[in-house]
């Protein structure tokens, strides 16, 4: 497995959904439309905050406090996000010399967790293409055709 690409394609998927979005009307993101926060939006945020927790938590802070950053709109949250992902990835290069190396982390229930950092990957990869699901499921109930985000398109381009 390697843990790196894995990352690659978990932030082009991501990135992928919010250059669609940008091309849909406002209004869908906070459509109630089912899933399990309830809208694109909330999904969204939802995504950007567990990165920002894993980035933490791959920089040695168990636990991070969640910023009270302005994510009232697709621009706030591509903004914030892309900064996540972007160290995410540069962190990711230096972790991936040492898939096996462990991390620390607490909950947000508070358990103490320690996992190699490849087994973390594959948890946040996996996270990412639940909720990404999420959204073409939302996408397609508003009538829409979402983008194509299978790992093997990411292999292919």
């Amino acid at each position: 497995m390697n843990a790196l690409k894995l990352m690659e394609y978990n932030i082009w998927a991501h990135r992928l959904i919010l250059t669609q979005l940008e091309s849909l009307p406002a209004t869908l993101l906070d459509k109630p439309l089912g899933g399990s926060f309830g809208s694109i939006k909330a999904t969204l945020v939802h995504l950007l905050l567990s990165d920002w927790l894993w980035l933490n938590r791959w920089k040695g802070i168990p636990l991070a406090d969640i910023p009270e950053w302005p994510l009232n709109n697709l621009k706030e949250i591509k903004h914030r996000w892309e900064s996540i992902q972007d160290e995410m990835l540069v962190i990711a290069q230096t972790l991936a010399n040492d898939p096996e190396k462990n991390i620390e982390f607490i909950t947000r229930k508070g358990a103490h967790h320690t996992l190699p950092w490849a087994d973390i990957v594959v948890h946040v990869v996996n996270h990412g293409t639940y909720h990404r699901g999420q959204i073409t499921h939302m996408l397609r109930t508003a009538g829409e055709q979402p983008v194509g985000t299978d790992y093997f398109l990411f292999c292919v381009q």
